[in-house]
């Protein structure tokens, strides 16, 4: 069980990295690498698809869609505002802020955002999950205690060495070559880097 639990944690950490990485590269009109670890995947993002798999996963029926919108939406909060702060408070560093927007709090978390993992939430538990959760649970035992060591191995590995990493503000040059090229692909295919806060300030006001 444990097993296919961190399979399915790895493979929707995959997913939400590359969901956001193309969404926050669309919001500011370049290459936005979201990620915290060398790989491409946000441990964030797959804690709050795994809580949504273990409290709604075999429970759907029992509650609205409303009701799952509202988890995601306060769930989000609840996991960002302290994971903001203490890997500020150990790397000095701001993964993300929200400040140029309006109603947020200490840029850490905002409306909109929360709104956005509400949504989100909804898409997992209604979208995604009725289509990973039995791919996940149907592969061979043997299949998936090997891959789920082998993920491990990977995850953790790449996790001490992105947190000394960041802890020492150092940077690796195939990290550094990797982002570059992908800048440099987002540069040929949006040249004026047209952005959507770009619109939303001129349009709305309410962006910074």
């Amino acid at each position: 069980m444990m097993a296919r639990l961190f399979v399915y944690f790895i493979i929707t950490a995959f997913i939400v990295y590359v969901y956001e990485c193309i969404a926050m590269t669309v919001w500011s009109g370049r290459w936005d690498n979201r990620g915290f670890m060398f790989g491409p995947v946000i441990p964030i993002y797959g804690v709050g698809c795994l809580l949504g798999y273990l409290f709604f996963g075999n429970i759907i029926r029992d509650y609205a869609i409303w009701q799952v919108f509202l988890a995601g939406f306060l769930g989000s909060a609840v996991l960002e505002y302290p994971t903001s702060l203490i890997m500020e408070k150990i790397f000095h560093t701001r993964w993300w802020d929200y400040s140029v927007g309006p109603w947020n709090i200490d840029g850490r978390v905002s409306l909109l955002s929360s709104l956005g993992f509400g949504l989100g939430a909804v898409i997992i538990v209604y979208v995604i999950n009725p289509l990973l959760v039995p791919l996940v649970w149907s592969l061979d035992e043997t299949f998936v205690k090997v891959s789920a060591i082998i993920l491990a191995i990977l995850f953790w590995g790449d996790f001490a060495a992105s947190s000394y990493c960041s802890a020492k503000h150092i940077e690796p040059a195939f990290y550094a070559n990797i982002n570059k090229c992908l800048y440099a692909f987002s540069e040929k295919v949006n040249p004026s880097q047209h952005s959507l806060y770009k619109f939303l300030k001129e349009k709305t006001g309410l962006f910074k």
